[in-house]
């Protein structure tokens, strides 16, 4: 991934730079050796090139500063998408707080009317059981008395009318 950050390099393309290093030393001829017999290769092809360690260590530090900048770079851009998306987050959940308020109020709007119509008909029985009352009043006085109480309700009370009927 990193190796085509190196064709950057001021150097020429007879120079041995860094890149040129990582790969003899990752090369299968050199695999098994020792640390010092890989350094007397390393050292023996740069001589042979016609590189000097110095030139290899400064291509190392060049590198080093590309991928530095690179870094910067690719971290600068991921700070403006975060930012962005960040901020567009907060949008979205700024509409969401007040769709979700909006749907809130609606909601309990709903309760509202129902918890009104509850109390509306609670009402409404109250009523009719009054008036059922008064009506059970008024049809105890037109049957015995032996058969009918107050309290009882309105079938109580007509029961013998009904069975003297029947």
């Amino acid at each position: 991934m990193f190796k085509r950050w190196f064709g950057f390099s001021n150097r020429t393309d007879r120079m041995w730079g860094v890149a040129k290093t990582m790969e003899m030393l990752n090369s299968p001829h050199l695999a098994g050796m020792s640390s010092d017999a890989k350094r007397g290769a390393l050292l023996m092809a740069l001589d042979a090139a016609g590189t000097s360690v110095e030139s290899l260590i400064q291509d190392a530090v060049y590198q080093q500063r590309l991928l530095d900048q690179q870094e910067e770079t690719r971290e600068a851009g991921l700070r403006r998408i975060e930012a962005a998306k960040l901020e567009e987050n907060r949008r979205v959940q700024a509409d969401l707080d007040r769709l979700t308020s909006k749907h809130l109020q609606k909601l309990q709007a709903n309760l509202d009317v129902i918890a009104r119509h509850e109390d509306e008909f609670r009402a409404w029985q109250k009523e009719k059981q009054l008036e059922a009352q008064r009506m059970t009043d008024a049809a105890a006085f037109c049957v015995p008395h032996a058969h009918a109480t107050h309290s009882a309700n309105l079938s109580v009370v007509l029961e013998p009318v009904r069975a003297a009927r029947g």
